[in-house]
């Protein structure tokens, strides 16, 4: 049984093959009228685990130095560690997984359209309308497992569009 040591560097690809097949990045898009343009984007890092397996959440949770651990809505003994925000996910999140995860993942497209997300976020591309309306866009192509948006891409656009 490997035991659980964020300095050992088995665990962290332990961790990695965990983020692997129990992992996702996405993109979360707000609707609010105190946006600029009507829309927020946030990329988010979740990993998700039943409760059997809460001390490898909140291996991410000590590893990243922030995040959270949750009980998943709906869906009881199962939870979630998340972060959010560009600035924690490049200082934390980006390098281990192009050490840990990228090198033997099967999600690279998924991952190259999130961490391109994640770099325009952080020089603030989102503050310009066409530049917004272009990263909504690549948040779209990330549509996780049997997941679907709650609005339709033109729905968003159009909101943006309005904006002054």
């Amino acid at each position: 049984m490997l035991k659980r040591d964020i300095t050992n560097p088995l665990y962290l690809h332990f961790l990695g093959g965990f983020v692997e097949g129990e992992g996702s990045n996405s993109v979360s898009v707000s609707i609010n009228k105190k946006f600029k343009y009507g829309i927020n984007i946030q990329p988010v890092f979740n990993v998700s685990q039943h409760k059997n397996g809460l001390n490898i959440l909140y291996s991410f949770k000590e590893l990243f130095n922030s995040g959270s651990v949750v009980e998943k809505s709906g869906s009881p003994d199962i939870y979630v560690y998340t972060l959010k925000g560009y600035k924690q996910i490049i200082k934390y999140v980006i390098p281990f997984l192009e050490t840990y995860v990228q090198t033997f993942s099967c999600k690279k497209e998924e991952y190259y359209i999130f961490k391109e997300i994640v770099l325009q976020s952080s020089e603030g591309k989102q503050k310009n309308k066409d530049t917004l309306i272009e990263m909504v866009k690549l948040s779209y192509k990330l549509q996780g497992k049997g997941k679907t948006r709650k609005r339709e891409l033109s729905e968003i656009l159009e909101i943006i569009t309005a904006a002054q």
